[in-house]
């Protein structure tokens, strides 16, 4: 029998647990909404330990928002070795700790199909937060997307399609060029043009919008960051100056944790064969 360990993660690992456990899986459980065993059990009783996506949000704990307790990162790669570990979003400097116990680990968000499948949730989550934390419509307002990668262009997709005017950034020459091949328009003036902007949506993971971009944004404005921690907004300031920002991560648990968890099980029936 296929043995796996889940410990920690949002819904999308609670309801892995059990896709697993109906495909015959033996699954022990931590830091989720039941648990089996006690983490030392946990690790001990599969080779494959299933944690968090991502990692972690506090460079602290592993992510586990569905139980109270924390599940201190240190303490848990004290206790992991020989294993394969399998997360998302997993920082270089964890996952050398986790090499120096003998641990192989896999970041399932280098995984370019799950990217690109959770462009998918994450687009739609974006529209649910602006539906929720604006009083217009989507339809005919002015939304610019910063970044124009994978989640840039479902995203402008998306938004395009409800009829927002869409203005896109990005530095690569040949994504400016897709820009303009897509009809979506071009930011040229960030410090000019942001102000005019109903939603700014950032999906870069480095800083942005600095203190200066923020300066020239328009207080009604939305502002989304849907990248992975740091983000692309400097956060502290925003807040500090009444700027309505939202750091939205893991959009794909949130919005859609069935067919997350179900992209997620693709990629665990490949590696535990």
């Amino acid at each position: 029998m296929k043995c796996v360990s889940i410990i920690g993660g949002d819904n999308r690992n609670l309801i892995l647990s059990n896709l697993l456990k109906e495909d015959g899986y033996s699954v022990f459980r931590f830091g989720l909404e039941t648990e089996e065993k006690n983490i030392e059990e946990c690790i001990k009783e599969s080779n494959f330990i299933i944690t968090a996506t991502p990692f972690s949000v506090d460079s602290k704990n592993i992510y586990a928002p569905l139980v109270e307790k924390k599940i201190n990162i240190q303490e848990f790669i004290d206790l992991v070795h020989n294993k394969t570990i399998i997360a998302g979003s997993i920082a270089d400097e964890y996952i050398h700790k986790f090499n120096c116990n003998g641990n192989i680990v896999f970041d399932i968000m280098k995984d370019n199909k799950l990217v690109i499948q959770n462009t998918i949730p994450t687009a739609e989550g974006v529209v649910k937060i602006i539906i929720e934390n604006t009083d217009i419509t989507i339809n005919d307002s002015n939304i610019a997307i910063l970044g124009f990668g994978r989640v840039g262009k479902r995203l402008a997709k998306v938004l395009n399609g409800m009829g927002a005017n869409i203005f896109c950034l990005d530095t690569k020459k040949e994504e400016v060029a897709n820009i303009d091949v897509c009809g979506y328009n071009i930011l040229k003036d960030i410090y000019k043009e942001l102000s005019n902007m109903d939603v700014i949506v950032n999906t870069v993971p480095k800083q942005i919008i600095g203190r200066n971009e923020i300066n020239s944004i328009n207080k009604s404005s939305l502002i989304i960051d849907v990248s992975s921690k740091p983000g692309g907004i400097d956060f502290e300031y925003a807040n500090k100056n009444g700027y309505n920002v939202i750091h939205a991560l893991g959009l794909p648990g949130k919005v859609a944790p069935v067919t997350s968890a179900k992209y997620i099980k693709e990629i665990i029936d490949n590696l535990i064969v």
